[in-house]
């Protein structure tokens, strides 16, 4: 079984079991077994019940889409 972090709402997750593996989502809701993750499938925002062994934390760089890139300027 593996060793989950501690999921709070607000935060970004993917998913790493069952049929929407490797979907990204924000949590909702969480209470101890389970989290409530919207998760976008097919350009529709969908509310999943999932267990916390289903669901991964996205490293915080990663929550926001964004790259450092040193010696580029936004033109």
């Amino acid at each position: 079984m593996r060793k989950h972090h501690q999921v709070r709402e607000g935060q970004i997750v993917r998913v790493i079991d069952g049929p929407l593996t490797g979907f990204r989502g924000e949590v909702k809701e969480v209470d101890e077994q389970t989290a409530k993750v919207a998760v976008q499938v097919f350009g529709r925002v969908t509310p999943m019940d999932l267990a916390l062994g289903q669901i991964e934390l996205v490293p915080e760089n990663l929550n926001r889409g964004t790259t450092k890139r040193s010696g580029k300027r936004a033109s």
